[in-house]
């Protein structure tokens, strides 16, 4: 019992690991960047994990006709998606991913461009990855097999836990931003700022060196306010970073305009300690 959980571990952790990889090239190079995409921290996406599994216990007895593979594989994939989208929504109050930009896209949660290429995935899977992914796992023998899936199960819920309480954590961080900025709407308003989109501009605008005490007299409320977002502990984490940078369409349901004032803050820190650095 414990050799089949152990291989099927193997196999879940394997192909979390090739989606990583697969997402971090499909996203990096567009934006000239290496990009640590998915929800944790370490290099695996389980969604591909998962969708692997799936595909190869639903698809193996079709593998003689590559179009049902390819037309079942999207069914299979999109799906997933769509159920993991709804479902880290509803666990986190953030949606995570969006495709209301694409065609044909449902509730911007699947579209119709990534169902293709996720058909094609599964095609791919099915008649190349997986048939040296079997031969590899079952080269070890079962002992090496349930020691390397023991350690790689540690290993993954370690960061599952660590990474939930990194996400909890930033939801916090949005409620001390949204809680500063309420603290200081009053007199905001007074300076003739009078919504959110104008106090992140401001930050933004704090960030390039464009606002000055004398030539604005809400300065010194703009660094007032960032001097509070500054006072939350962790305020500068990895962490919090990198999950606005794998997932930057996120959208979040009680605290958005305060997710743009946070992304805004955290690029003028940037800014300021890539200028530090190159003086």
């Amino acid at each position: 019992m414990y050799y089949n959980l152990s291989l099927l571990f193997i196999y879940f952790f394997l192909y979390a690991i090739i989606g990583w990889m697969c997402e971090v090239v499909y996203c990096s190079i567009p934006e000239k960047k290496f990009i640590n995409r998915g929800f944790l921290n370490g290099p695996y996406c389980p969604i591909y994990g998962v969708g692997a599994l799936i595909i190869i216990m639903f698809l193996m007895p079709y593998v003689s006709d590559p179009i049902l593979v390819f037309f079942i594989g999207i069914i299979l994939t999109s799906t997933l998606e769509y159920v993991t989208s709804w479902g880290m929504e509803k666990l986190f109050h953030a949606k995570w991913w969006d495709y209301s930009d694409h065609k044909f896209n449902i509730n911007g949660r699947v579209c119709l461009l990534n169902s293709f290429l996720f058909g094609l995935l599964c095609v791919v899977l099915m008649y190349v990855v997986h048939p040296i992914v079997y031969d590899l796992v079952n080269s070890f023998s079962s002992f090496w097999i349930q020691v390397i899936a023991t350690v790689a199960a540690v290993f993954f819920l370690s960061d599952l836990v660590e990474s939930t309480r990194e996400t909890v954590s930033f939801n916090k961080k949005l409620s001390s931003v949204y809680e500063a900025t309420t603290e200081l709407k009053d007199n905001l308003k007074e300076k003739g700022i009078t919504t959110a989109h104008e106090v992140t501009a401001r930050v933004r605008d704090l960030k390039d060196g464009k606002l000055s005490e004398a030539k604005d007299s809400a300065h010194h409320l703009i660094v007032s306010l960032t001097n509070r977002i500054n006072e939350t502990k962790f305020i500068n984490r990895y962490s919090h970073r990198r999950i606005m940078s794998a997932f930057p369409k996120m959208a979040h349901q009680d605290h958005q305009s305060s997710l743009e004032l946070y992304k805004a803050y955290m690029e003028k820190n940037k800014s300021a300690k890539t200028e530090h650095d190159v003086k």
